[in-house]
């Protein structure tokens, strides 16, 4: 393709203006058009990429030829501009997720781009980093066994829903939860995975005694259709001193995952895999080799877990092998690159992207939708839903 693919990026608040920077990086692509309802804003952002600014992006799709719309509205906000998208024949939309609040929305954006025949991606960006590819590759290879069980927590500093939008924040939190802001990153990395297995069944449980105007927090159970179970938890009333908590543990029938992806007090970035006894020395260092092709930095050791805790001790002590990395997350914008090289190769697994499934587009986006309206929902039913 010798033209340039031109994008316009809709909602310009902290994650649209990072699209824009992004976009304008890429060489295939020319921002042409930004739009935010506060006008002094897509000036300034206009101005960094040489676009068109506008405040009403119906006018913005009406007076531009786009090849790629990105929309990165608030997260109740994504149907209007993805529909006016859509209607206006943008062919390739890029979605910042949740791709919606409530599933009636999810399914009524997936529908229309169906019928035109347009392509909604999501940014899912929680699969990019090489530490979440490394997970994947474990998983996938069988490296732990058989997932049985798992815990992910991701929480945010209480200062998210109270002030990080700065005035709107009280407003933009109450029309959003920790539920889908948070857990719809969740939600998906273990859709991605654990695939095909998919959440069956879910019971939650809530709180709103600090905020007010919107849930403290959501802790619920996942049931896979494999039989595995996670539990996912998800807050913004910590007062702590960063801005965000992530933590992700898979516990398998033949070995262990730990993935501190965002540290709290105490911890350090950090990823651990400790493997099958099946896998050999040999076996080991091959698929070290394979990430390390694949740009992602681990070692592989050979170490004798001894599980003691004062005089206690359980035993243990055998050769263990495992693959280890210590290093913060990175490269976050891997795989919205995936979706320019998707529309350049006409494929939903670029090479770019190759070995790690296809990448995550309506149908995933919706799918995580309904997990985490299910969240919601049980939480204020206080009983199962069901999801099959």
């Amino acid at each position: 393709m010798s033209a340039r693919l031109k994008a316009g990026v809709i909602g310009l608040g902290i994650l649209g203006s990072q699209h824009v920077r992004f976009l304008d990086e890429q060489p295939e692509l020319e921002v042409t058009a930004v739009a935010d309802i506060r006008g002094e804003r897509a000036q300034e952002i206009s101005g960094r990429a040489g676009a068109q600014p506008y405040t009403d992006y119906q006018r913005m799709l009406k007076e531009q030829k786009l090849d790629i719309a990105v929309i990165s509205t608030p997260d109740p906000l994504h149907r209007e501009p993805v529909l006016a998208a859509i209607e206006a024949g943008v062919p390739t939309i890029i979605q910042e997720k949740p791709m919606a609040t409530t599933v009636a929305d999810a399914q009524e954006m997936l529908e229309a781009a169906e019928r035109a025949g347009a392509r909604i991606f999501i940014n899912f960006s929680n699969r990019g980093s090489p530490l979440d590819r490394a997970t994947y590759y474990v998983i996938r290879q069988g490296l732990l066994g058989e997932v049985v069980y798992g815990e992910v927590h991701l929480d945010d500093n209480i200062s998210v829903p109270t002030r990080m939008w700065g005035g709107r924040s009280r407003e933009w939190a109450a029309g959003s939860s920790t539920a889908h802001f948070l857990l719809s990153h969740v939600v998906d990395f273990l859709r991605w995975v654990l695939a095909p297995a998919e959440v069956v069944g879910v019971y939650a449980i809530s709180q709103q005694k600090v905020l007010g105007y919107t849930p403290d927090f959501y802790d619920a159970f996942l049931t896979f259709d494999n039989g595995s179970k996670f539990r996912v938890k998800a807050e913004w009333i910590k007062h702590i001193d960063g801005l965000v908590e992530f933590a992700l543990s898979f516990s398998g029938s033949e070995g262990t995952l730990t993935y501190i992806k965002r540290p709290g007090f105490g911890e350090v970035e950090g990823w651990r895999a400790n493997v099958s006894d099946r896998v050999t020395p040999e076996e080991l260092l091959a698929h070290q080799e394979k990430l390390l092709g694949q740009g992602i930095n681990v070692r592989a050791l050979l170490h004798r877990p001894s599980p003691t805790a004062g005089e206690l001790r359980a035993g243990g002590g055998e050769l263990k092998g495992g693959l280890e990395a210590f290093a913060p997350p990175q490269n976050w914008w891997r795989v919205a690159r995936g979706f320019i090289d998707a529309v350049l190769e006409d494929t939903l697994t670029p090479s770019s992207w190759a070995g790690y499934g296809p990448l995550p587009t309506g149908v995933d986006g919706l799918r995580q939708t309904q997990i985490v309206c299910a969240i919601v929902e049980s939480a204020e039913r206080g009983q199962v839903v069901d999801l099959t």
